[in-house]
C-alpha cells in the first residue's frame, strides 16, 4: 500500500491552513502526513534545504526524496482524490502564482487551526 506523503506547509499561513485541511480530507491511502514548518520532524527533514528555501513554497517527502513548490504540489495531487484531475489539466502549474498570493487567499477562506498532524 505504500507509506503517506509528508507535507510540510506553512503553519502560520491562513490559506496554507486551510489546503492542508482539504488535503487531509481529500487523501487517498495511504493518506498524508501534514506537518508545519515549526514541527521538529519538519525542520529535520528541511535541513537539506538552504535556509532561504525552506519556508518559501510547500514541500512533500516521500521514499524518493524532498520536492518543492510546483513539484511537490504535483506529488500531494497525485495523493488527493480527484487530484489527477488537476494534474492532467497542468492546473498544478499556477502554484507559484498562487502561493505569491497565499497572504490575499487568506482572506477568502475560512481561518482554521492546523490540521492535526497525525
Amino acid at each position: 500500500m505504500g507509506k503517506p506523503l509528508v507535507v510540510l506547509y506553512d503553519g502560520d499561513c491562513r490559506f496554507c491552513r486551510a489546503f492542508a485541511h482539504v488535503a487531509r480530507r481529500a487523501a487517498r491511502p495511504p493518506g498524508v502526513i501534514l506537518l508545519p514548518f515549526d514541527d521538529p520532524r519538519a525542520v529535520r527533514i528541511l535541513a537539506v534545504l538552504p535556509a532561504d528555501a525552506r519556508h518559501v513554497s510547500v514541500h512533500a517527502a516521500d521514499s524518493r526524496g524532498l520536492a518543492s513548490a510546483t513539484h511537490a504540489f504535483a506529488c500531494i495531487l497525485r495523493r488527493l482524490r480527484g487530484g489527477g484531475v488537476l494534474l492532467h489539466t497542468g492546473a498544478y502549474r499556477v502554484y507559484p502564482w498562487v502561493a505569491g498570493h497565499r497572504n490575499w487567499f487568506g482572506r477568502l477562506v475560512p481561518d482554521l487551526p492546523r490540521p492535526p498532524m497525525n
